[in-house]
């Protein structure tokens, strides 16, 4: 199992790829959106950008599907995609997420 790391700086675009998420059953338990300011050298000076990052939970072996779909769907103005395995989780949570997430 691992997280879903996705960045954009984009509001719209992370609330289409969040309902593109749940409504094919590419995560579980809902997504995690916050936006954060960002500090990038533009030149010689520095620039606060917002972007805004999704985080989720789903199974690894889904992440293909996942990053196809992003590409296909998103190929205007790709996010950023990266992960981090879930080590451990409770037992009922990855019974649930394994149950209720698209089965492959």
């Amino acid at each position: 199992m691992i997280t879903l790391h996705i960045i954009t700086r984009e509001e719209g675009q992370i609330n289409r790829i969040a309902e593109w998420l749940l409504k094919e059953n590419l995560v579980h338990g809902g997504v995690d959106v916050d936006y954060q300011d960002t500090l990038v050298l533009e030149g010689e000076s520095l620039v606060r950008k917002t972007t805004y990052k999704l985080q989720a939970r789903t199974k690894s072996l889904l992440y293909n599907i996942i990053e196809g779909g992003l590409k296909s769907n998103f190929h205007e103005n790709p996010p950023y995609l990266y992960t981090s395995p879930i080590v451990n989780m409770d037992k009922d949570l990855a019974a649930d997420l394994m149950e209720k997430t698209l089965k492959i």
